[in-house]
């Protein structure tokens, strides 16, 4: 999907990828992954996802990036906060923990998040074509200081079936992607098909939580 696309996907409500809930392995497992006190956390694609409100209840900041900037404003509108803007570029929206940039991804660096401490992603790494993941990879990288810990998300499928996104994104190609920079830790698979996706030809659908530790 292009940026327009994405955009379209918001404009016309069309987001089956916003979770009504915490994500489940953020809640089970984000303790263990990124610690009691999270510090600084960045959310990369973070359109206005529910797991910002949770990891805010321990962090000490919670940093999203996220292109399509009317995701962003209904984030702080649907918690009934009044952000205040930076309109220059990267566009920023900040309220109480929260600062969310309303950019692309890769325009983003260390002087806009300042320290990043840990990094929850969910739905970006699955949201990419196979291409843009390798790019997104060692930008992440490029974010993070020697220790900084990653909850990474993934799905499995056979593609063949369905065109992404979320796309497939099985353990040979996490390792291919992070291990050079990132020390990798495979938590648990589950089996995640539900109807949404057998409607779209899936036959098998697992999602892995994955702990990652930048070298």
């Amino acid at each position: 999907m292009s940026d327009k696309d994405w955009a379209d996907a918001w404009e016309h409500g069309q987001i089956g990828f916003h979770q009504s809930e915490t994500n489940d392995f953020l809640a089970r497992l984000g303790e263990q992954v990124l610690g009691e006190t999270p510090g600084r956390v960045l959310v990369p694609l973070c359109g206005k996802t529910l797991d910002m409100v949770h990891l805010a209840n321990t962090a000490d900041a919670v940093i999203g990036v996220e292109f399509v900037e009317q995701a962003v404003q209904e984030f702080f509108a649907e918690r009934g906060l009044v952000a205040k803007v930076d309109a220059t570029p990267p566009v920023r929206y900040e309220s109480g923990p929260y600062t969310l940039f309303a950019a692309d991804f890769f325009s983003i660096n260390t002087e806009h998040t300042g320290e990043i401490n840990s990094v929850f992603d969910r739905a970006s790494i699955v949201a990419l074509d196979a291409d843009t993941r390798a790019r997104y990879a060692q930008h992440l990288a490029s974010l993070l200081s020697a220790g900084a810990t990653v909850l990474l998300i993934t799905f499995d499928y056979n593609q063949s079936f369905m065109a992404g996104p979320p796309f497939a994104v099985p353990d040979e190609e996490v390792h291919a992607l992070f291990e050079t920079n990132f020390t990798i830790e495979h938590l648990e698979t589950i089996d995640a098909l539900n109807d949404e996706m057998r409607s779209r030809g899936a036959t098998t659908f697992e999602s892995t939580a994955y702990k990652m530790v930048r070298r």
